[in-house]
């Protein structure tokens, strides 16, 4: 059983925060594995049976769920080396992760998070959720539905131009109809949560609970083109 992550793990990306630089890290590179990675490795095998439940095929090795500490400095003006914060990522394995639905799991120094979504821009999953909705507004109503009923919150970016909503579509979905990227929060998170041994099972009945939008957009995605 996984006993909950330690405050070790805060403290150490308080740390890491204020030492960003590569002789810290080479001097405190143990107490990483052991305040932070390894913790984190628990939690994702502690979880893996939930979400092969969900899907078989998804990926549930630890070293390829969890964010890497090295942070990609190449595109940006922040040149800090780490990160201070980690997230677990649950995606079909063997898949492209560029605009592949996928569930996440988040601690900052500043908060907790979890939920589902599609972050990075997936024009021809979107029109075929489009077309979905079009055609079958009542099982995308139910997904959703699903999603909002168990405390999740919907977010993500939308086309301004050239995209608004058909009459036909139901009020409830006008949100969702002009999407380039979609995600669904978990709201009413308690960030002591990670420090006791149910914190698992609280994101294993969450994510078992949106399953059906994890469900319905994971079969979007591998739509041959996009076409329903």
């Amino acid at each position: 059983m996984f006993p909950g992550f330690n405050n070790d793990l805060l403290s150490f990306y308080a740390d890491i925060r204020f030492n960003n630089d590569k002789s810290f890290m080479d001097a405190h590179r143990k107490e990483y594995y052991q305040k932070v990675r390894d913790p984190f490795y628990a939690f994702i095998d502690a979880l893996a049976p939930t979400m092969l439940r969900i899907n078989e095929e998804m990926e549930v090795r630890p070293h390829k769920c969890l964010s890497r500490i090295n942070r990609d400095t190449r595109y940006t003006k922040d040149k800090s080396p780490y990160r201070d914060h980690h997230w677990v990522a649950f995606r079909q394995a063997a898949r492209d992760k560029d605009g592949a639905p996928f569930y996440w799991f988040e601690i900052r120094l500043e908060a907790v998070s979890w939920g589902l979504g599609v972050w990075n821009e997936n024009q021809s999953l979107f029109d075929a959720l489009r077309r979905r909705i079009l055609a079958r507004p009542e099982e995308v109503m139910q997904a959703m539905r699903t999603a909002w009923e168990h405390g999740f919150i919907q977010g993500g970016q939308v086309w301004k131009k050239n995209m608004q909503p058909p009459p036909t579509v139901p009020e409830m979905l006008k949100s969702v109809y002009p999407a380039r990227s979609l995600y669904f929060e978990k709201t009413g998170i308690d960030p002591a949560w990670i420090f006791d041994e149910g914190i698992v099972n609280r994101v294993a009945e969450d994510f078992k609970a949106i399953a059906p939008v994890w469900r319905l957009l994971r079969g979007l995605n591998d739509i041959e083109g996009g076409n329903l």
